[in-house]
């Protein structure tokens, strides 16, 4: 109270003269220094009020110090610019006993708590509190959201002090069905198995907390309103704001080409991509993509995705991919891959796969010299997927993480090697890595600055040029042709900067730095560098994506003549 009437006071007295001023403070205490000497405070201020809320602040820093009779006696403003405080700072206290009362042996596990860590040691006002809190959040977790806990029984005596932790758990709250306001096509189970909010399960508040950025990861769902939770007779019933959101793809184009003189047929070029989303109406995907880049060459990747495999945390993912590189080889990629959903956002996988390539002659390019041979590649392997993107679109901050690492054995078959050449083993193991890291910062309330990281290593004793990654184009390195270098090893930083117009159009700069190196082509190694700008908005017919970009490395010089334009448009539905 009397430090309350002091601050009263002062404020009637002297706050009107106050403006423009530097105020001193003043610390005084019989044994003041040789007691606490290793707490600092400050000493000026632009105002009085600063000068108040220090000595506020350093008697909390005492009570943490273990000195709980720490008090301020008297506060007195001398002239027009000192404050002096008189510091009364007492002993020093330590813990006699600490009981856990009757906090649950589970809970009491839980945060770690060991009675003889609060008995005969020094008292300290940080470590009750961090005690206190982690078995309140342990009780949100379990059902109890409503739990207090605080200290029984407290005796002070000297410097010693004993308490007993009183718990009280509060009513027993269990998840209600969920609740979706909006036109949101979704299954209300699917739902409540994707966000672990099973009708009938204890309430979780981490569940709770993170249903909005969960939400925000489904591609074909647009949360309205953050999310609210509704309690009534022991049931909480969560209330999700959601509306659809179109993300299905249907596009492509068909080109034709004359043939050769002598059979005088089209050939047939183009691109066809087909991405659908929640398929029933229970997050389903199926994706479909057909490309022939030239008259030689196509690929067609294809995958499936079964998501809360018979309502568990499982996510079952089936691949099939064709590459046929013009007249060098033909691939094909079977995988099969489970994730396993440790938390929101964050996922382990598991991953089997059969990738087989049949040789089909030779490459001519400046990039690649070396055998291709057929080979099967049986392979499996582990990888982290983490998402805390606040938009799956057009994310402003967040990170989004793929890694993998694999590893099999590789059996090279129909191999004859010819007397002029080494031969190679025709079995060994291989193994391969593959990550990218996205960070997004938000700069301000309309741009966001991309830091991104993409790399690859492939190693075995029996490489050839089929296993080699393929980097260049919009994907991977802007300013260079498609799939334009071979590489057994590379890395790419992007740094983008993105400014929004509207929720969902924008302008960029960006630059592009790789390093990549290929073993089979007497470890020729370069460092391409790609920039430019673009744009990128939505009209009725989709999202149109503008970039201009120019490219320099060994074979390809900054040239405006050389400059490379990608552009495209996504229709959603």
């Amino acid at each position: 109270m009397n430090k309350l009437f002091y601050i009263f006071l002062f404020l009637i007295t002297f706050l009107p003269d106050a403006a423009g001023q530097n105020w001193n403070l003043f610390l005084q205490n019989d044994g003041f220094d040789e007691k606490v000497k290793g707490l600092h405070y400050e000493t000026s201020f632009k105002d009085s009020l600063g000068a108040i809320r220090e000595i506020s602040y350093y008697i909390v820093k005492l009570h943490e110090a273990s000195y709980l009779e720490a008090a301020a006696d008297s506060i007195l403003f001398k002239g027009r610019d000192s404050v002096l405080a008189y510091i009364h700072v007492g002993p020093k206290h330590h813990w006699s006993r600490l009981q856990s009362g009757n906090v649950p042996d589970e809970y009491l596990y839980k945060s770690g708590y060991k009675q003889k860590f609060y008995s005969q040691t020094r008292f300290s006002y940080r470590e009750l509190a961090g005690l206190e809190n982690s078995i309140i959040k342990y009780s949100e977790n379990n059902g109890y959201p409503f739990a207090v806990i605080g200290l029984d029984s407290i005796k002070i005596t000297e410097s010693y002090f004993q308490a007993t932790l009183n718990y009280q758990s509060g009513p027993l709250i269990q998840f209600d069905t969920i609740a979706i306001v909006g036109n949101a096509k979704v299954k209300r189970k699917y739902l409540e198995s994707y966000l672990g909010l099973r009708p009938g399960a204890l309430y979780n508040q981490q569940k709770v907390i993170s249903l909005e950025r969960q939400l925000k990861q489904i591609q074909y769902l647009k949360v309205v309103k953050s999310p609210e939770v509704f309690f009534s007779m022991g049931k909480a019933q969560p209330v999700l704001f959601l509306t659809n959101r179109r993300c299905n793809q249907l596009d492509g184009y068909i080109g034709f080409q004359p043939g050769s003189k002598s059979n005088g047929k089209l050939l047939i070029t183009g691109e066809f991509n087909m991405n659908l989303k929640n398929l029933l109406q229970t997050g389903k995907e199926l994706s479909i993509q057909w490309k022939r880049f030239d008259v030689q060459s196509q690929l067609l990747n294809t995958s499936y995705l079964h998501p809360r495999l018979f309502r568990s945390n499982i996510d079952v993912k089936l691949n099939f991919n064709l590459l046929k590189q013009d007249t060098s080889f033909l691939i094909l990629d079977r995988r099969a891959s489970i994730f396993y959903t440790v938390s929101p956002g964050s996922q382990i996988k598991f991953f089997a796969g059969l990738k087989s390539n049949a040789s089909l002659g030779t490459t001519a390019s400046t990039n690649v010299e070396g055998n291709n041979q057929d080979f099967k590649f049986v392979n499996y392997g582990l990888g982290y997927v983490f998402n805390s993107l606040d938009d799956v679109f057009y994310p402003m901050t967040g990170w989004n993480v793929s890694i993998d690492v694999a590893t099999g054995n590789k059996r090279i078959v129909n191999y004859t090697p010819t007397s002029s050449e080494t031969p190679i083993p025709l079995n060994s193991i291989q193994w391969n890595a593959d990550m990218t890291v996205m960070k997004f910062f938000r700069i301000g309330k309309k741009a966001t600055l991309l830091n991104q990281l993409q790399g690859g290593i492939v190693n075995s004793q029996n490489l050839v040029l089929s296993d080699l990654y393929r980097i260049g184009g919009l994907k991977t390195l802007r300013g260079f042709n498609e799939n334009n270098y071979y590489a057994s090893d590379y890395a790419i930083y992007t740094l983008e900067y993105r400014y929004f117009t509207d929720e969902s159009s924008y302008v960029l700069l960006f630059l592009n730095q790789a390093y990549f190196e290929n073993q089979l082509n007497n470890n020729y190694t370069d460092w391409p560098l790609g920039f430019g700008t673009g744009i990128s908005f939505t009209t009725k017919a989709g999202v149109f994506q503008f970039i201009y970009a120019l490219g320099q490395a060994k074979d390809q010089p900054i040239n405006l003549n050389l400059s490379k334009i990608h552009f495209g448009l996504v229709s959603r539905f």
